[in-house]
């Protein structure tokens, strides 16, 4: 009884912050576009078909090697998964050269095409199953995938990208672990998934604020940086540009 308590609590928690959590993302990602480097969105979306098609194939293995134990394939499908949706959404962070704030809009909105991709297959999917309820919940989640990757990037502009990226996929991991834990039959097992998803939930939504906010902020100063460059330049040839004034 108590398991069923916990995933419908979850289930709630999922529902409840995760609306909260695509205003919140929505808002932060909407700033960012008036003070980060413009990117092409084509090119996200051929990152975002790139990351769906390599973890596609990647996350056969463990299907493959672990079908005749389904209890192991319940504990280890959803961090696997984790660590290889996460990497694969920060191929062109990695890949890509130049400005790290173009490389980090890039990134995100990567990131939010392929969620929106993976929204549109597992919705349709959902919906021709019946499951209009389920169809509906995979576009409230869609921003559960921008913020993990802004999380994995937030340590990555601190300097370390090795860390962003674990935490990003265990919490991708715990967050897809409680439906893994049902299926799996194990009471005990859905009891500490249920657990650990609600605490990655409240998590990620604890620190949208903070992921976002280091770009935010390092975009700022470049636009000053630049400006400040710009006054100097005309300065140097007798021309004051004293309408340059700090963005508010």
């Amino acid at each position: 009884m108590l398991e069923v308590i916990l995933l419908v609590l979850y289930l709630i928690a999922v529902i409840v912050i995760g609306i909260r959590l695509y205003f919140r993302a929505d808002y932060w990602t909407v700033d960012l576009e008036r003070i980060l480097p413009t990117i092409d969105t084509k090119r996200a979306v051929l990152y975002a078909i790139l990351g769906i098609v390599i973890a596609s194939f990647l996350e056969i293995i463990p299907l493959f090697l672990l079908h005749g134990s389904p209890l192991m394939l319940a504990a280890v499908f959803p961090l696997f998964v984790g660590f290889v949706e996460e990497g694969v959404k920060l191929i062109p962070y990695l890949v890509e050269r130049g400005d790290v704030l173009r490389r980090w809009n890039l990134t995100i909105k990567t990131a939010f095409m392929f969620a929106l991709i993976e929204a549109v297959l597992y919705g349709i999917t959902l919906f021709l199953a019946g499951n209009f309820l389920g169809a509906v919940l995979r576009v409230v989640v869609i921003m559960f995938h921008v913020t993990f990757t802004a999380i994995a990037l937030a340590s990555a502009l601190r300097g370390s990208i090795v860390r962003g990226y674990l935490k990003a996929a265990l919490l991708h991991g715990f967050y897809d672990a409680p439906i893994f834990g049902f299926l799996s039959g194990n009471r005990w097992l859905e009891i500490v998934f249920t657990l650990l998803g609600l605490g990655a939930v409240l998590y990620t939504y604890l620190t949208v604020d903070d992921a976002f906010e280091i770009a935010h902020d390092l975009g700022l100063k470049a636009i000053e940086e630049r400006k400040r460059r710009t006054r100097e330049f005309w300065e140097e040839r007798g021309i004051e540009l004293d309408d340059l004034n700090p963005l508010p």
